[in-house]
């Protein structure tokens, strides 16, 4: 296997010893910026219950957890290394009841009908197996008014890079907005960063 399709499988879901120790610290630092710039553009309160897709390292739902002091934070990932990890380090605030990780998939989503204010995902959406029905059970289980973001690197920085060749479907901003339209969101914003540089960050927020 080429070392750029085994970096490919790694992201899309971490595994092993490989997966557990250094990519989800690669997670962690590249996406450090990108996880700022989308929990800002949520409008967060402190009682709000929140969902994170695929939080990889876990220092958004880290973050999140310090944040919503009389709220939940909520992490579903389809990697049980992952899952593992994030109960280690979210394991104070999973005792007190204010965060609760499992493994889950964007496709069938593991939550009733409006359970949460807000629900985000950060570098997933290429990875989904049917993007319009991830985002359509993003919207099921967002409450009436709740906010939902995308963040994503742009088609057009991705497909720069070899490792996109394998595993990735990747998306032009555009694209996802109006997969989110196509979904049944209103209000769609898009913010588009960094464009100047190698990777960009594209973020993609709708209202239920």
């Amino acid at each position: 296997m080429p070392i750029q399709q085994f970096f490919a499988s790694q992201l899309r879901k971490p595994h092993g010893w490989f997966g557990s120790l250094l990519v989800s610290r690669l997670l962690n630092r590249v996406n450090r910026q990108v996880i700022d710039a989308t929990l800002t553009l949520l409008e967060l309160s402190p009682q709000h219950h929140v969902l994170e897709i695929g939080f990889g390292g876990g220092s958004a739902l880290l973050q999140l957890a310090k944040r919503l002091s009389s709220g939940l934070v909520s992490g579903v990932d389809f990697s049980s290394e992952m899952v593992r990890r994030a109960e280690r380090k979210l394991r104070r605030e999973i005792a007190a009841g204010r965060a609760q990780v499992q493994l889950g998939d964007v496709s069938h989503l593991p939550f009733p009908d409006a359970t949460y204010d807000r629900v985000f995902t950060i570098n997933t959406i290429y990875f989904w197996p049917d993007a319009l029905q991830g985002l359509g059970e993003i919207r099921r289980v967002l409450k009436s008014d709740g906010l939902a973001a995308v963040a994503l690197r742009s088609k057009e920085k991705m497909q720069t890079h070899a490792v996109t060749k394998y595993e990735f479907h990747l998306f032009s901003p555009q694209e996802v907005a109006d997969l989110m339209q196509q979904a049944g969101f209103r209000d769609i914003r898009v913010q588009h960063r960094d464009q100047d540089k190698l990777y960009d960050e594209v973020i993609v927020v709708g209202a239920r």
